[in-house]
């Protein structure tokens, strides 16, 4: 499988319009039997070496073979994409974690096992980063867009948070379940081999079940990356990352629980700060909600208060428009309580119905997301006026936020 081509994929994301096809379908077909977190597949687009998009692709196979058995759920290396940064962005590094879904029991791990999301055994070894925050274009992407751009490919089924020891045999096929260790091999391998040691900024992201990697490993990325540059400025943006615990029709908070266990998630394998404080029940450290009041790493999330992948997969699917806006009454009082307590972190919070990659589509105070999160990241959220929360609030549905202000929607639309 080749990588995403990110220009496409975002513009698709943007205009809210719905996948033709996601990335878990693409791969495993429409009777999947996967949590599929809508991230959408677009045909990959591969470019000579001479192309400024081009991106060199890396196989952890030394950490897959040794000690640290960083493998893929079928046994294959970890892999990641870089895209070299050139001048002012010579030494910053934006890093993305792919998203894809998840495996909510061995069973559909094993058929996971067989496909992109569990395997890199079909992987080219050069790929293109372009587009949304991708993007070489500095009116699109001012902060980043002559930074080291890295996609960092999904082949765990657990958002990083696997920390099982040795090998599950599934009905004869054998699963390893190494998500961490993936997470470390990666980041050791950015460190030492690609020059991230040498790093003055760094940000850490991803969409959907990457941007739930992005709020589980957040710290975890800045404390390897200070250690080896104390000086490096560090934060994170999640992408539509912020799933919330709730356990309506679709069980989305039962079949993380699972994933939790049968992948013997710890607080290795999550936010050890937030095991810490859920003793009782750490399962709910693979949840974004509760992970999310213990990140201390300067965090900025791109979410929709109507997340579209979790309006049908989190709320029950046949949901009306009073039972959406008050979802998106209880994720903002979420976002506030657990997130914007802490002085450091910001939101873009819109109100467009959209999963991922609604890049400078959406306006929340004259200023699309680019643009907001580079004032928050040269800033900080207290130095704004809105104190870094960029609330769009409007009530669902909402077209015209999906890109602009939302201010010829009225306020009061409560019905489709």
């Amino acid at each position: 499988m080749l990588t995403l081509a990110f220009a496409s994929l975002v513009s698709a994301a943007a205009s809210a319009k719905p996948c033709k096809e996601t990335l878990v379908e693409h791969h495993y077909g429409l009777n999947h039997g996967q949590i599929d977190d809508g991230a959408c597949y677009v045909h990959p687009v591969q470019v000579g070496r001479d192309d400024p998009r081009f991106a060199q692709g890396y196989f952890l196979q030394e950490a897959a073979d040794g000690p640290e058995d960083a493998k893929c759920l079928d046994g294959t290396p970890a892999l990641y994409y870089h895209r070299k940064g050139t001048g002012t962005g010579a030494n910053k590094w934006f890093l993305h974690q792919q998203g894809g879904g998840w495996c909510y029991s061995p069973r559909d791990c094993v058929a996971r096992a067989k496909g992109a999301l569990g395997s890199t055994k079909n992987n080219k070894g050069t790929s293109s980063l372009d587009g949304g925050y991708f993007s070489m274009d500095p009116n699109e992407n001012p902060l980043m867009f002559n930074w080291n751009a890295v996609e960092l490919r999904y082949c765990d089924g657990a958002s990083l948070s696997g920390d099982k020891e040795t090998p599950a045999n599934v009905s004869g096929t054998i699963l390893h379940y190494r998500g961490r260790a993936i997470l470390d091999a990666e980041i050791k391998s950015l460190l030492m081999d690609r020059g991230m040691k040498d790093a003055t900024d760094v940000v850490v992201s991803g969409c959907s079940a990457g941007g739930l990697a992005t709020f589980l490993h957040c710290d975890h990325w800045a404390d390897a990356i200070r250690k080896a540059s104390p000086s490096a400025k560090v934060a994170c943006m999640p992408d539509s990352g912020f799933f919330i615990d709730e356990d309506r029709a679709p069980h989305y908070g039962k079949y993380m629980r699972n994933v939790f266990n049968f992948q013997e998630a710890s607080a290795a394998g999550l936010n050890a700060a937030c095991v810490a404080a859920h003793e009782s029940d750490p399962e709910k450290c693979i949840l974004a909600q509760w992970a999310s009041e213990h990140i201390k790493t300067p965090t900025f999330p791109l979410q929709s208060v109507y997340d579209a992948w979790q309006t049908g997969n989190v709320l029950e699917r046949s949901a009306d428009s009073p039972t959406v806006n008050e979802f998106g009454k209880n994720v903002t009082h979420l976002v506030q309580k657990l997130l914007l307590s802490q002085p450091q972190h910001g939101i873009y919070l819109d109100s467009c119905h959209h999963h991922c990659g609604a890049w400078n589509g959406p306006k929340i105070d004259s200023t699309n997301s680019s643009f907001a999160l580079k004032e928050w990241y040269d800033r900080g959220s207290q130095a704004l006026a809105n104190k870094g929360f960029f609330n769009q609030n409007k009530a669902f549905p909402c077209p015209a936020c999906c890109s602009g202000s939302g201010d010829s929607e009225s306020a009061d639309i409560i019905a489709v």
